[in-house]
């Protein structure tokens, strides 16, 4: 028998094998959920924010953290670690507050969402506590579907069990499944 012979059914054989295992594996791509990350663009520690128009404070805001994201189809800004905002209203000493343990102000809408001990103070002293508060400072006005707590400044306190909608001052409001107390006065009062 010819040597050459055997040898050619040989790498035939092994050429073949070869190709069927180059070409027989199929790549199985796992199913990757990307997940977009979005960064901040503008990151301020610290921070203490003076606002003015035409030479009139009309806003302070204080916060240790706050994160502006500008480069989303929506900018927004996220007070991570808190939120204080004095607002200062037009022929008004005292200024109005606005606290809250997490934050987002919506950039297109001028809409701020409080989260987490929300507390919104008037210039007369009068207040609004909740768990969750939007205000829209286009519109100035406040609303909630949380439990609400309304103090005013002479004492009466009143609690809305399904949320309220109101202007942002807290002169006008609707105050939704509601209970209270209110202090009358004695003197005032005519039998």
């Amino acid at each position: 028998m010819n040597k050459n012979a055997l040898r050619i059914p040989k790498l035939f054989f092994g050429y073949l094998c070869i190709f069927i295992l180059l070409f027989s594996c199929n790549k199985e791509n796992p199913n990757v959920i990307k997940k977009k990350v979005i960064f901040p663009n503008r990151t301020l520690i610290h921070a203490n924010i003076i606002n003015k128009d035409s030479g009139r404070i009309t806003a302070n805001v204080r916060s240790p953290l706050i994160e502006e994201y500008t480069t989303v189809d929506s900018p927004y800004t996220i007070f991570r670690k808190g939120l204080n905002l004095d607002f200062f209203q037009k022929g008004q000493i005292k200024p109005g507050y606005f606290q809250a343990n997490w934050a987002r102000l919506s950039d297109v809408t001028g809409i701020y969402e409080g989260r987490g001990n929300v507390i919104i103070v008037n210039e007369k002293g009068d207040s609004l506590k909740s768990e969750q508060v939007f205000w829209d400072k286009k519109r100035k006005t406040v609303y909630t579907s949380k439990i609400v707590y309304l103090i005013s400044s002479k004492g009466d306190s009143l609690k809305a069990s399904n949320g309220l909608q109101g202007t942002d001052d807290l002169e006008n409001y609707t105050l939704f499944n509601n209970q209270g107390y209110m202090y009358v006065d004695d003197k005032d009062q005519k039998f």
